[in-house]
């Protein structure tokens, strides 16, 4: 009777160890979705902002250009106020595009889709932007002031390469110099790209793995986990394996979650004791005792 029961306790125990790793993994797929939901809410309440103040500004730009139109002939006052208030938009736009930065670099932890639609936004707007600030410069060069030291809005950085028009090593190594480099937003970017057009590229599951490795140092630790995780799930003879766990493990002991970083760990060293990540493995269960 005894035996039978240690025989039950032996097929139940494995049942509920995978029950509650697949609960913590959607617990954490849930706290990612309240992360992107409340980052919505902000961009929503950032573009709101930085639509009202262009719009006030193409008015007042426009009544300017008006002005200037309507008279040839100004005072020495109204000349060096009209230098003033071009500069003044100059700066003004030049903040804008600053905003526009600050936007790309809070809401840099979206989704790939939500990626996609804040990336057309902020491009309609700095559009409009860039659009305004070249009438500026029109209106400095008409009334020949001296031109100013400012940085053009409408000279942002771009991607070097059209990743369509790149092959398949070509845009891989684009993707990881961008990593390299510390572009994780890009890179990430590129990676899903590369992805997306080449899923059984032997790259794949390294591009997987960068993915997840750009949220980890940017301490996103909840989708870094979610990231590792397709690793392991869509890749099971990836030579990232190992890694993927490790700093999976990492991720759960820097959220405190000391029980699944004990978890992910220990299945390291079982599935890979000869690896340079068991030894890192080892150290880190030491200190989550």
């Amino acid at each position: 009777m005894r035996i039978k029961h240690l025989f039950c306790i032996v097929i139940v125990l494995p049942l509920i160890s995978g029950c509650v790793e697949s609960q913590n993994f959607t617990a954490l797929e849930n706290r990612v979705t309240a992360m992107e939901m409340e980052n919505n809410r902000q961009f929503s309440k950032q573009k709101q902002r930085s639509d009202e103040i262009v719009l006030k500004l193409q008015q007042d730009l426009e009544n300017l250009e008006k002005k200037i139109g309507h008279s040839h002939n100004f005072s020495q006052e109204e000349y060096a106020e009209l230098q003033y208030n071009i500069q003044t938009f100059k700066e003004n736009f030049q903040r804008l595009e600053g905003l526009i930065q600050e936007i790309n670099f809070k809401f840099e932890k979206y989704s790939q889709k939500d990626m996609e639609g804040l990336g057309k936004q902020l491009e309609q707007l700095d559009h409009a932007i860039s659009k305004n600030y070249e009438k500026v410069i029109r209106l400095e060069k008409y009334m020949g002031f001296e031109p100013t030291i400012t940085k053009d809005p409408s000279k942002n950085q771009e991607i070097q390469k059209n990743s369509g028009e790149q092959t398949e090593q070509e845009l891989y190594a684009f993707a990881k110099k961008l990593f390299d480099d510390g572009e994780k937003e890009n890179a990430r970017i590129q990676f899903e790209n590369f992805i997306n057009k080449y899923p059984d590229s032997d790259n794949a599951d390294n591009a997987r793995f960068w993915i997840a490795d750009s949220y980890y140092s940017e301490k996103w630790f909840e989708k870094a986990i979610l990231e590792y995780q397709k690793v392991l799930e869509k890749y099971p003879g990836s030579n990232k394996m190992a890694a993927a766990r490790l700093k999976q493990g990492y991720a759960f002991a820097e959220l405190g979650e000391k029980a699944n970083a004990r978890l992910i760990l220990k299945e390291l060293l079982k599935k890979h004791p000869d690896s340079n990540e068991a030894q890192y493995a080892q150290k880190k269960l030491k200190t989550l005792k």
